[in-house]
């Protein structure tokens, strides 16, 4: 049982549940602009924004590639320590028994249940879960 006292370090790694998932929405995308009455032209356009879509969520969500919020330090008492050094609190943040949405400072990252190991993710949630208690108690 963890008492709070020592910090987590959230580094996720790859996370095939999200990568099915997001595979699953740009497939879909692609498949609905086959029946729309459009122009050739127009759907080959649309196309390649759902690719680039795709090309970008796989590099800054799945991959992680170059993300503030990869690396960082939560620390109960204090909040979250990004890898700049800067403090911030993860008030907006969302925990869910598969996945984790963690927004700070204008920036999402998204953390499934297979990137972390059990243990981890669990503590995760339940520093949020603790956090935004209190945070509702002291606002």
């Amino acid at each position: 049982m963890s008492n709070f006292t020592t910090p987590l370090h959230l580094k996720p790694q790859f996370s095939k549940r999200f990568a099915i998932v997001l595979i699953g929405l740009h497939c879909g995308a692609l498949l609905l602009l086959i029946p729309l009455i459009l122009p050739i032209a127009v759907k080959l356009v649309l196309s390649l924004f759902v690719l680039m879509s795709a090309q970008h969520a796989s590099h800054r969500h799945l991959q992680l590639n170059n993300h503030p919020l990869y690396g960082c330090i939560l620390h109960y008492d204090k909040g979250l320590q990004l890898q700049t050094g800067q403090e911030a609190i993860a008030s907006g943040s969302y925990n869910h028994p598969q996945l984790v949405i963690l927004r700070v400072l204008g920036h999402t990252l998204v953390i499934w249940k297979d990137a972390l190991d059990v243990q981890t993710f669990r503590q995760l949630r339940v520093y949020l879960r603790h956090a935004n208690k209190s945070l509702r108690i002291n606002t």
